[in-house]
C-alpha cells in the first residue's frame, strides 16, 4: 500500500489524520499556494514543557500572541502540535494561541493508562490549570481533536466563546457507513488498524467501540455559540476505499452540515482542494474560519453588555 493511499485511509474511522511522519507530508500539487502567496509559516512551533497534574508529568505546549480570547488547539490521532504549523502564527497576530502535545504524543509523556476520551479531556483540563490559560477560549479540533473540543466545551460551557472543527470526526459516520455496505466499512477499518503504530492500538482499541456505536461518552449540552466546520470533499480519481466514494464523502458532509445547524450562529465551509489534513493544506480556511468566530463572539459580547 502506497503512502498516499495510506494517507487517504486513515479517515476511515472518522479518526484523524494520519501518523506524525505523514502528517508532514508535503500537500499534493493543486493544494499548494501560488507563487504569489504569503511565505509559509514557520516549520515548527517554538514550544515549552509544562508540568501538569497532582503528580506532575511534562506536556509540549506552545504559546503564541496575546488577545481577549485564547485559541486552543487540539490535533487528530496519532498526531502532536506541528500540525498547526502553518495556523498558530497567523492566529497569533489577534489573539492567544496555544497547541500542544497530548500523553505520548510529540514531546509530551506518555502517561500509564490508555488515553480515552474522558482521559484526554481530563488531560486538556489539568493543562489549562496548570498553564493559567484564560477564557473566553475559541476551541479548533481537527478530526479526532473536534470530539475532545466537543467534550471540553460540553464541561465547561461558560468558557467557550466558539469552535471551530476542522474535518471533525463525527459519531455517525462508522454507523452510517456501515449502513451502506458494512463489509466495504469494515474493511477500510481492517486497514486503518494494521497501519496505526503500536504505540497508539491501546488508544484505538479502546476508542472503536465509541465510534461504532454512534455515541459520545459524554453528557452536557453545547453552548450556542459561534461555530465553524470546515469539511474536504476532495475527490479521489479512482478510490481504492470505500471512505473515498463518492457516497462516503457525501455522507461526511452532511453529517458535518447537520452539526453545524445545531447552532444558531453556525456554518460550514467546504473545499475540493484540501484531502483530510485542510490545517495544512489550506491553512487560510482554517485561520479564516478562527477570525469569523471571534467577529461573531465579539458582536455576541457586545449584545450581552460584556
Amino acid at each position: 500500500m502506497n503512502n498516499k493511499a495510506l494517507r487517504t485511509l486513515v479517515p476511515a474511522l472518522a479518526l484523524a489524520c494520519c501518523t506524525p511522519a505523514q502528517a508532514q507530508t508535503q500537500a499534493p500539487a493543486q493544494a499548494r499556494a501560488p507563487a504569489q502567496a504569503p511565505a509559509p509559516a514557520p516549520a515548527a512551533l517554538a514550544s515549552e514543557q509544562i508540568a501538569v497534574g497532582a503528580k506532575p508529568y511534562g506536556v509540549q505546549m506552545a504559546s503564541l500572541g496575546s488577545g481577549r480570547y485564547t485559541v486552543i488547539f487540539e490535533s487528530g490521532f496519532g498526531t502532536d502540535l506541528r500540525a498547526w504549523r502553518k495556523v498558530a502564527p497567523e492566529v497569533a497576530k489577534s489573539a492567544r494561541a496555544v497547541a500542544y502535545s497530548r500523553a505520548g504524543h510529540g514531546q509530551s509523556e506518555a502517561r500509564p493508562a490508555p488515553r480515552t476520551i474522558e482521559q484526554n479531556t481530563a488531560d486538556l483540563e489539568e493543562l489549562i490549570a496548570s498553564a493559567r490559560l484564560a477564557p473566553p477560549f475559541v476551541l479548533v479540533g481537527h478530526s479526532y481533536g473536534a470530539l475532545l473540543m466537543r467534550s471540553y466545551a460540553a464541561r465547561h460551557p461558560g468558557q467557550v466563546a466558539g469552535m471551530v472543527l476542522v474535518d471533525p470526526s463525527d459519531e455517525g459516520f462508522n454507523p452510517a457507513l456501515r449502513r451502506l455496505d458494512a463489509g466495504r466499512a469494515a474493511a477500510d477499518e481492517r486497514a486503518f488498524a494494521a497501519i496505526v503504530p503500536p504505540k497508539f492500538q491501546p488508544e484505538l482499541k479502546l476508542l472503536q467501540p465509541v465510534l461504532d456505536s454512534g455515541k459520545l461518552p459524554f453528557d452536557g449540552k453545547l453552548p450556542d455559540v459561534p461555530v465553524v466546520v470546515l469539511t474536504s470533499i476532495q475527490q479521489a480519481e479512482k478510490p481504492e476505499f470505500f471512505l473515498q466514494t463518492p457516497q462516503a464523502v457525501a455522507l461526511k458532509q452532511g453529517l458535518h452540515a447537520d452539526f453545524a445547524r445545531r447552532f444558531s450562529d453556525g456554518a460550514q465551509v467546504v473545499t475540493a482542494k484540501s484531502g483530510h489534513n485542510i490545517q495544512l493544506e489550506e491553512p487560510e480556511l482554517v485561520v479564516a474560519a478562527v477570525e469569523k468566530v471571534i467577529a461573531a463572539a465579539d458582536k455576541a459580547a457586545a449584545r450581552a453588555g460584556r
